[in-house]
């Protein structure tokens, strides 16, 4: 799958699986699956970043207090509920201050020395490129 297709699909547009995308078609149930199944091979290969396993745990956290408010009934829960809320919601907000595909794709370009595109590039060799990029930092 193309990079740029990949992109698109994160942010919703599912037609963006098809191999041949008409932007005037709906998207189907059938674009959802195929993108499930897409994104759990994505998972399956590259794991969930430190970010997406941080907010898991704090989401797991949350719930437990409200399984404990309602199994107890301790008002104290509810202040501790707001708190993990808070955290979740700080959580994905200073991931949204980071960096966009788009741009990595251009620091990627630079280290490189030549242009990535993402209509040319698939999702394995973008991936590929990024790990590759860490490992150097790492050696340095």
């Amino acid at each position: 799958m193309p990079l740029y297709n990949w992109i698109k699909c994160n942010k919703g547009e599912l037609i963006f699986v098809r191999k041949k995308v008409v932007k005037s078609e709906k998207q189907t149930l059938d674009d959802e699956i195929v993108w499930k199944k897409i994104y759990d091979n994505y998972i399956d290969e590259f794991g969930l970043n430190k970010l997406h396993l941080r907010l898991l745990k704090v989401a797991k956290e949350k719930a437990l207090l409200e399984l404990e408010y309602v199994l107890t009934g301790d008002n104290f829960k509810l202040t501790e509920i707001k708190l993990e809320e808070q955290r979740l919601k700080e959580m994905i907000d200073n991931n949204k201050q980071g960096m966009t595909t788009e741009q990595s794709l251009v620091y990627m370009s630079k280290w490189l020395g030549y242009h990535l595109n993402s209509k040319k590039i698939t999702v394995r060799e973008y991936f590929d490129i990024i790990n590759e990029y860490g490992k150097q930092n790492k050696t340095e």
